[in-house]
């Protein structure tokens, strides 16, 4: 009979990701994970296999957690309710901490080719997520693609200039396009 796990998958993927982030791809180690959670390097390779395993078990969950997160997201279609929207999504940047370690995880991303499958699936979330709450008025393809490539550039832009706050300043951003797409709408 096998033993009863101490630890629950989500718990070891709650840590590794905390690992990951603070330590960075090239860094991560089994070991550290193992540490983190209070369990057995062996144990740990037991339920995930290997480092590479664990790495893309934490990218699903990302993905996994995307789609509940908007999921459970009211849809307010319009104007105002897209920049309620962006503002809630935006938010979650905070102060920009932490967003080195996130640029090392895009990195990954583009060199192995199920992660980079796995993060155009995520992109396709977000883009979905603003495409349901543009008017119709609007064509929603190339306007949620446009925002999310804003969100994208203002975050890169962001890592150079490092002021005012990461939220404000993609907010900022945001703001103006969408005074160019909604003339007739005030962004505040």
């Amino acid at each position: 009979m096998p033993r009863p796990k101490l630890h629950s998958d989500e718990a070891i993927l709650d840590a590794a990701m905390s690992v990951l982030l603070r330590s960075g791809p090239g860094a991560f180690t089994l070991n550290d994970v193992a540490v983190a959670v209070g369990m057995s390097r062996a144990a740990l390779i037991q339920r995930f296999k290997n480092k590479d395993h664990l790495y893309f078990r934490l990218m699903e969950r990302t993905a996994e957690q995307k789609r509940e997160y908007f999921a459970g997201l009211p849809v307010e279609v319009g104007a105002q309710g897209l920049w309620r929207f962006l503002k809630t999504l935006v938010s979650v940047m905070g102060e920009g901490e932490g967003l080195d370690a996130h640029l090392l995880l895009a990195w990954e991303d583009v060199r192995d080719p199920t992660l980079r499958r796995m993060a155009q699936e995520r992109n396709l979330l977000v883009r979905d997520a603003i495409a349901v709450r543009l008017p119709p008025s609007v064509d929603r393809d190339a306007v949620s693609a446009l925002l999310q490539d804003v969100i994208a550039g203002a975050t890169m832009q962001w890592l150079v200039e490092r002021t005012p706050p990461l939220t404000e300043y993609v907010l900022a951003r945001l703001r103006t396009l969408l005074g160019c797409v909604f003339p007739r709408e005030s962004f505040d």
